[in-house]
């Protein structure tokens, strides 16, 4: 259920894509693209990872006690968008001209920030109880409620970007409403003020943000770097290109999700002979896997530039020059999350971090560089380059906290 779930919601940006190609141009697609960073921005901030001190807590501690960690949590919760606020509120203008967007928008922002962090405790919460029911249909529903409002607003009121928003703010306060709604009824919200459980709560998610801003970095930055060098019309044929991206992006995290347990069990075994045969099996389906993923990322490139030849406007034409690069960007990165799951198993997470955040710095430099040098293909070209540095590092870093036979060739041919 939790992969159909993602599933759906995967899939409804891509699926709406021909739909918003014909009534919102570049540039209102570029804001819109823009925004979501924005938003995305601002969650982590405002959030800081707390639902992950939930999942850390929540079988340590009985459920009274976790609703009283959860009132603390929303204290802090109340300093960081306080926080977030008032640099918001000294940066106004600038953020207004940088996402070509007003006053209300901005300062909306702030609210769906905050919704979108309550969401995620309720989704949290449904994941760790194990109810993929509630956790699907609250997901589900609320992307309905996204595309219901986005759709009457921009077709029916010809709103354009100004709809799209709309559209995305409402449905998340909505949703981040109701969330507070059912974390009191289900007995997860108590008025309780314990300094210990904040000061726990800073000290273990502080840490987390450089590691989630260096992930925001990576998916986000490069159409903020777009639209300020090449103009927001630029940046949203470039969005509406790296969209086709969400079709690898969606297989592999999928399939890592569930292929990552099994390796977990086969590197458990304690029988020497019968690990060092899982070894093999493992290493040589990895090979495959990446042979199979990448002529099916050659075989997408030519499926959507088909697509959007035939489906989207001819405003976004354009798009197919990034559609290649995005496609093989997110190839690279589901062969990075294969072998990231070694990494995971033997707890060296913290190289792991190292890793990724030293990728999204040069992928930021490298991006901008690049694109005030060539134009907004510099983005794309930075994209691929840096998810296969990032990439082939994991892979040499997998190999030396975790050996596994890689290179032995002679033995996996012989099996």
């Amino acid at each position: 259920m939790y992969v159909i779930t993602d599933a759906v919601n995967k899939a409804v940006p891509f699926l709406l894509l021909p739909l918003l190609t014909h009534y919102l141009l570049p540039a209102d697609y570029g804001i819109v693209a823009n925004y979501n960073v924005y938003i995305n921005f601002l969650v982590i901030f405002i959030g800081i990872s707390s639902q992950s001190i939930i999942s850390v807590n929540f079988y340590k501690l009985d459920k009274a006690e976790i609703g009283k960690y959860i009132f603390n949590i929303f204290f802090v919760i109340s300093i960081t968008i306080t926080t977030c606020g008032l640099v918001i509120f000294l940066f106004q203008k600038q953020i207004e001209d940088f996402l070509s967007v007003g006053q209300i928008f901005v300062v909306s922002g702030l609210a769906i920030g905050l919704s979108q962090v309550l969401s995620s405790i309720s989704l949290i919460l449904w994941r760790l109880e194990e109810r993929p029911l509630a956790f699907g249909g609250y997901q589900i529903s609320q992307t309905i409620c996204d595309v219901t409002i986005s759709l009457i607003l921009i077709t029916m009121f010809d709103m354009g970007w100004r709809g799209r928003l709309i559209g995305i703010g409402t449905s998340s306060i909505i949703y981040g409403s109701i969330s507070i709604f059912l974390l009191w009824k289900r007995g997860y919200l108590s008025v309780y003020y314990n300094k210990l459980y904040i000061k726990e709560t800073l000290r273990f998610c502080l840490p987390m943000v450089p590691h989630a801003l260096s992930v925001w970095a990576r998916a986000g930055s490069d159409r903020l770097i777009v639209s300020n060098l090449a103009g927001v019309s630029a940046s949203g044929i470039y969005a509406a290109g790296f969209q086709f991206g969400l079709l690898i992006s969606f297989l592999t995290l999928a399939f890592n999700n569930a292929y990552a347990p099994f390796i977990y069990k086969s590197l458990s075994l304690t029988d020497e002979r019968i690990l060092e045969s899982k070894k093999q099996k493992l290493v040589k389906f990895t090979y495959l896997y990446i042979a199979a993923l990448l002529l099916l990322t050659f075989l997408a490139s030519i499926a959507s530039n088909f697509a959007i030849d035939n489906f989207l406007s001819a405003k976004y034409a354009e798009a197919k020059m990034y559609v290649g690069w995005a496609l093989f960007s997110q190839a690279f990165q589901g062969v990075y999350l294969m072998f990231a799951t070694y990494i995971f198993y033997v707890k060296r997470s913290a190289s792991l971090a190292i890793v990724t955040f030293i990728c999204s710095a040069l992928q930021v430099a490298s991006s901008y560089y690049l694109v005030s040098s060539i134009g907004p293909l510099g983005a794309a070209y930075s994209n691929f380059t840096i998810s296969l540095l990032n990439c082939i590092v994991v892979m040499i870093l997998s190999a030396r906290v975790y050996p596994m036979p890689w290179l032995n060739f002679r033995v996996l041919l012989a099996r």
